[in-house]
């Protein structure tokens, strides 16, 4: 009897053993889940000066010649514009330029034009 004992517990052992660690690591997942709170939206003042600043560089960056690496310099200004402007869209309720980083100019346009029509101008004013 006391062998049959002695096997019993050498095979639940490792399956006890086995279910307390799948039990421990999905108790750390909800208690990390639970503790989790997304980060605060970013205020549309602040959001829109990042397009006015990322749009002023691509500008610059376009117009500047002779520059080394200039054609990635301005996909990954053009890329960062493109997530900033998605993202003003979002918040604001209308819907980002088609195309995703391979968006036209002219979609582009349209947008910062809805932009502009719900009080987020995202160009640059000219100094006086």
């Amino acid at each position: 009897m006391r062998t049959f004992a002695l096997l019993a517990c050498a095979l639940l052992l490792p399956t006890i053993a086995g279910y307390a660690i799948v039990a421990a690591v999905r108790g750390g997942h909800r208690l990390s889940e639970r503790r989790y709170r997304p980060p605060p939206a970013e205020p549309l003042e602040r959001l829109a000066a990042t397009l006015r600043r990322l749009r002023s560089e691509l500008e610059a960056t376009e117009a500047t010649p002779g520059m080394t690496a200039k054609n990635h310099h301005v996909r990954a200004l053009r890329g960062a514009y493109l997530d900033a402007l998605g993202d003003a869209c979002t918040r604001v309720g209308i819907s980002p330029p088609p195309g995703g980083d391979r968006a036209r100019q002219a979609d582009i346009y349209r947008t910062e034009a809805a932009l502009r029509e719900h009080g987020m101008d995202v160009r640059e004013t000219a100094p006086r």
